[in-house]
């Protein structure tokens, strides 16, 4: 494979276009010569295809954490990260990481990342931990903010804050305000579930998210499990399913 060829896993197609725009004004010799939006056509290419030089990889892919893509494949080419999660920081050094840019990338940030590449010279050059600290330490939120929602047959910003229950019905994504508004949301729940700050949202069962300030009353139901009392009310039955009731005293608790 040609020395400045590089691959750029990302789900986002507004961010995908502005990394390849980024990349050609700051480095126009590379080569974006493979893009995909999933763990498993990630997989896929590192086993059929030539590595390149450098893999560009955002966390939140459309099939999974793009942490999955290195399991059990042998990969020695260098991972810059693009994301909009700061939380990952850590595990992001694990798989062959140099960098780890914060979204929106900026030219310059892209550009520093790019020149470690140039000074790269084995594949086991320690990563610089006191950046990776900086980096976990800053101030960009960790967690999802807001939800783009629908409303009828409009579309709109709803901040995480004014939400009580996330749950999914009929395989339908729907949250709940503290006002009681319903509005349908076009994301799994195993992926609002990663972006939620997990001080503040607990999973009860498969499909049910609840915010810790909705529950007013806890009382024990059959089979060891608990119901949970909350607001606003809905026709949900909110039973915490067997497996998660000693984590949900714990974080009810904490």
């Amino acid at each position: 494979m040609p020395p400045h060829d590089c691959w750029i896993i990302e789900d986002e197609p507004p961010a995908l276009r502005r990394l390849q725009q980024l990349i050609a004004q700051v480095r126009p010799e590379f080569n974006v010569s493979f893009t995909t939006d999933t763990v498993n056509g990630a997989r896929k290419a590192l086993t059929e295809r030539p590595h390149p030089r450098v893999i560009f990889s955002d966390i939140h892919l459309a099939d999974g954490l793009s942490f999955q893509i290195w399991e059990n494949i042998r990969c020695n080419c260098p991972v810059i990260f693009t994301t909009a999660y700061d939380q990952y920081g850590i595990r992001a050094f694990r798989v062959n990481s140099i960098d780890y840019l914060l979204k929106p990338i900026e030219t310059d940030a892209l550009d520093r990342a790019l020149a470690k590449l140039d000074t790269l010279q084995a594949p086991s050059i320690s990563p610089d931990y006191g950046e990776i600290a900086r980096l976990i330490q800053r101030k960009e939120p960790a967690y999802r903010q807001r939800f783009l929602a629908q409303h009828r047959q409009e579309w709109l910003p709803v901040k995480v804050e004014e939400l009580r229950q996330i749950y999914s019905e009929d395989s339908l994504t729907f949250a709940l305000t503290t006002t009681g508004q319903r509005y349908l949301l076009d994301e799994t729940l195993d992926r609002i579930e990663e972006e939620l700050d997990p001080r503040n949202w607990f999973r009860i069962n498969r499909g049910q998210i609840v915010h810790v300030e909705a529950v007013r009353k806890v009382q024990p139901y059959f089979n060891h499990r608990l119901v949970l009392d909350l607001s606003p009310e809905s026709d949900r039955e909110n039973i915490v399913s067997r497996q998660r009731v000693k984590a949900c005293r714990a974080w009810l608790g904490a």
